[in-house]
């Protein structure tokens, strides 16, 4: 049977449908694959994936077939920093899916460096002014984001696969016996005691101030150079805050002043088409990681 294949694109044609790196996101206007996009300008494939639990999930199930294939997720911090060295360290590695794991919490967050946000060319204050709006956006959430962080720990903790599914047949011989199983599982008092530790107000209490003293450096106030926090903010509600106030004025081709996400997409990607060496280092790992795999 003969088909008609559409929508091919040319780098289609120079990898042979290969390559493709799977990034988070619901569309291709979504943030991650556009900017992403511009990072490569076309090298290769971007496809987004849904969210990170999605990609990661495709990872494991497609690597096996297909060892052209790279994922690339937000962090969240429940990945530890010997995990995420290693996805960069060891890429491409099976052993981890071909999945690298950003080292800040989200790409926005490498956008609120002021050594690179400085550089695009439609900023409009002083670097100090900007510096002090990027610290002040985030210390006002700086405590939202702690809790948040809180409870993604939390989580995953206790999304671990805590019990296994009964085997025995002979030992579901009838309705009661099968209740009692279920009831004298000793995997559901196992849960329900790590639930309990999990949430108890002293070791709620005990993470919170613990990320509190990751994020500040124990000070309890933004300064940079000092702590995290700029790696563990939610860096898409603080950029987003950050290109839309008065730090930044962009223009259409009519003149008009530009907000909202069309903004926000022409300021980074005025940043991605600077020359490589300004780029940040994560920017620029990825890149040659995955120019060498083409090459390879």
């Amino acid at each position: 049977m003969i088909q008609v294949v559409r929508g091919i694109y040319p780098e289609d044609v120079r990898q042979s449908g290969r390559h493709v790196l799977f990034v988070e996101g619901s569309g291709g206007d979504s943030f991650d694959p556009q900017i992403i996009g511009e990072l490569f300008d076309r090298m290769i494939r971007i496809r987004p994936l849904g969210p990170s639990y999605s990609v990661k999930s495709v990872a494991e199930a497609l690597h096996p077939f297909h060892p052209t294939y790279y994922f690339l997720i937000d962090r969240d911090y429940h990945h530890n920093d010997d995990f995420v060295g290693r996805c960069w360290d060891n890429f491409p590695d099976p052993a981890t899916h071909n999945l690298l794991v950003w080292r800040y919490r989200e790409i926005e967050n490498y956008f609120l460096e002021p050594d690179y946000l400085a550089y695009s060319d439609f900023l409009v204050v002083s670097r100090d002014a900007l510096e002090d709006k990027i610290r002040r956006f985030c210390q006002q959430r700086l405590y939202l984001d702690a809790a948040n962080h809180v409870i993604v720990s939390i989580r995953e903790e206790l999304k671990r696969n805590w019990i296994q599914k009964f085997t025995n047949a002979s030992e579901f011989s009838t309705r009661d016996q099968a209740l009692a199983r279920l009831h004298n599982a000793e995997a559901f008092k196992i849960l329900k005691s790590d639930v309990a530790a999990a949430t108890d107000k002293d070791d709620i209490e005990h993470r919170f101030d613990d990320i509190l003293n990751i994020m500040t450096n124990g000070s309890g106030q933004l300064e940079f150079g000092k702590g995290k926090w700029l790696e563990m903010t939610q860096g898409k509600k603080v950029f987003l805050q950050i290109v839309n106030s008065e730090c930044f004025k962009v223009k259409d081709l009519e003149g008009r002043l530009l907000q909202g996400k069309d903004k926000i997409s022409q300021v980074a990607k005025n940043l991605l088409r600077k020359e490589f060496a300004k780029q940040p280092g994560d920017f620029q790992k990825l890149k040659t990681l995955v120019e060498d795999r083409l090459n390879s």
